[in-house]
């Protein structure tokens, strides 16, 4: 399952062009929906540019000077600078009013809100509740055209998405959302069907923070996952060992931890589960499969899995799997990559895993702990990762307030297309490999331009003729009891606000001038008309700010 990036000069990628050979497309199932139905499929999607994934940099993070102590945060410690990384590290684009306010309240106040569950929201359309199509009773036109209504619905599902990203209030549930689709990184190209891919988004938001071993068992017999993995495929004389190796290796007990011979009998657990793309033969009450695919094709006999014996199904594999002290290991370094840095601390992440087995794999749990460590706020830790696109673009429209504003789809999807973080397609089943990867030749300019593009509204995807409210954002940030002009104020604060580290006197320097152009820091004037000339250089400060290397940092 695997795929190779695809490798292409930097011309192009700008033209849209790839290589001939399209290893993206070997992942797609001949046979899905139908074989008929997936000649369809295979044409329409020759016929598209292939999604660019930036490729994967082997470079081990440094090991960073800092304290792995678990101790809770003192009081003392709890302030504007760790607000920030706490808020940026859970949140899109936390603004400087917001994170002002949580450095005023006390730690467990922020933690309670921001792990509190929040409601679902609304269906980006009635099409989720589609049902799967009779594709034998279709005509080659009506396929095409179903295709075709498949393919807008999808764009629909990643805008919406990607809305609530730059929408989300102060609360973690966006962001846990796209950390389980990392985690569970499931492809709509193969999936195909819409209306899986937002069940299992729905499955992350709802079991997201919740017991680890429900919210596997959701996704396991969720239609996206069937389909991504081939547990659909799997039958008892044809036993399929994609998920089976996949769901030990990535998404459970990690490498090192199991044989060949445990793959082969998870496989075997795994057969006679069947999906429509909508729906599947799966019941959560009675935990097993059901009908006459499932009396055909399970494998009823005895298996050996992990040295215990018995008539397993899938739901016993999970079963076994929740009880190895390495699942809750490995779960709890998904999570610290993610949250706190690429180089692991073992020595915190098997207190994580403690606290998670004592706590039945409650997920939120975990992270109110991780959340609440002196270790978790160590300054080293504060801009030493590269934001992924999502967060750099979602986040950055959220910090300039212009989240309620209706930005055109293409505009959208296609500026992640080229940062290399298409919502709903990641490379494989790995994820993302982020990190260094997300920073390249190709990659680098496009950010800054992208970036730039919120403040200026030209992209070469799209312009748009609301742009970023200047003088409100600066106005958000000025307090008249603090010392300072409100020009130096404001090149702080917007420091602060888009760096992941403190300002140094040098950088803080050149931020005043381009402000100022010549001016005297007393000459500009926090209250001055919308027309004055000084919001358009508070607009060139801006754009700077998006060029320099510290912005791409968190």
């Amino acid at each position: 399952m695997k795929i190779k990036p695809i490798s292409i000069s930097r011309r192009q990628f700008l033209k849209g062009e790839s290589q001939k050979k399209r290893n993206d497309l070997d992942r797609l199932n001949p046979n899905w929906p139908t074989k008929r139905v997936a000649k369809f499929i295979l044409r329409y999607l020759e016929k598209k540019s292939p999604i660019y994934h930036p490729p994967k940099v082997d470079e081990i993070p440094p090991v960073l000077p800092t304290s792995n102590s678990t101790q809770t945060l003192r009081n003392v410690n709890w302030d504007m600078g760790a607000a920030r990384h706490l808020l940026c590290r859970t949140m899109f684009g936390p603004k400087y009013p917001e994170i002002k306010e949580a450095s005023e309240n006390p730690l467990e106040t922020e933690l309670s809100s921001i792990l509190s569950t929040v409601s679902l929201p609304d269906p980006p359309g009635e099409w989720v509740y589609e049902p799967a199509p009779q594709w034998d009773a279709l005509t080659g036109e009506e396929i095409q055209e179903l295709i075709d209504q498949y393919r807008e619905w999808m764009w629909d599902l990643r805008y919406w998405w990607m809305k609530g990203m730059m929408r989300n209030p102060i609360n973690i549930q966006e962001m846990i959302t796209l950390f389980w689709h990392n985690y569970f990184a499931t492809a709509q190209s193969k999936v195909f069907y819409p209306q899986a891919m937002y069940q299992q988004n729905s499955v992350f938001r709802q079991f997201g923070l919740g017991n680890f071993k429900d919210l596997l068992r959701q996704v396991t017999f969720g239609p996206a996952m069937m389909i991504w993995l081939d547990i659909h495929r799997s039958k008892r004389n044809e036993p399929n060992e994609n998920f089976a190796r996949e769901l030990l290796e990535l998404f459970t007990m990690g490498v090192d931890n199991y044989s060949q011979n445990d793959i082969v009998e998870a496989a075997r657990a795994f057969t006679g589960y069947r999906t429509n793309g909508v729906e599947t033969n799966y019941s959560f009450e009675e935990a097993a499969g059901s009908g006459w695919w499932w009396d055909e094709w399970h494998d009823f006999d005895s298996k050996t899995f992990l040295g215990q014996t018995g008539h397993w199904n899938g739901d016993d594999i999970i079963n076994i799997i929740m009880e190895q002290d390495a699942t809750a290991v490995h779960i709890c370094t998904r999570l610290y990559k993610w949250f706190v840095y690429q180089n692991v601390d073992e020595t915190v992440v098997n207190e994580m895993a403690d606290i998670l087995r004592n706590n039945d794999y409650n997920i939120a749990t975990v992270l109110y702990f991780l959340f609440s460590t002196e270790h978790f706020y160590d300054e080293n830790f504060r801009g030493a990762d590269i934001q992924n696109p999502l967060t750099l673009m979602q986040g950055l429209i959220r910090k300039c307030g212009m989240e309620e504003f209706h930005f055109s789809l293409y505009y959208f999807i296609h500026s992640q297309e080229f940062l290399g973080m298409l919502p709903l397609e990641p490379p494989d089943v790995s994820g993302w490999p982020g990190y260094r990867s997300w920073i390249n030749s190709i990659t680098l300019p496009v950010r800054k331009v992208q970036a730039s593009s919120v403040i200026t509204g030209q992209s070469p995807w799209g312009n748009f003729d609301v742009t970023t409210n200047v003088r409100a954002l600066a106005q958000s940030m000025y307090d008249q009891n603090e010392e300072g002009y409100a020009s130096e104020q404001i090149v702080r604060k917007l420091g602060f606000l888009f760096f992941g580290n403190p300002l140094s006197e040098n950088l803080e320097g050149r931020m005043l001038s381009v402000l100022l152009d010549g001016a005297e820091p007393y000459d500009w004037a926090i209250n001055a008309p919308p027309n004055n000339p000084q919001w358009d250089r508070m607009r060139d400060l801006m754009v700077y700010i998006m060029r320099v290397p510290e912005f791409q940092l968190s």
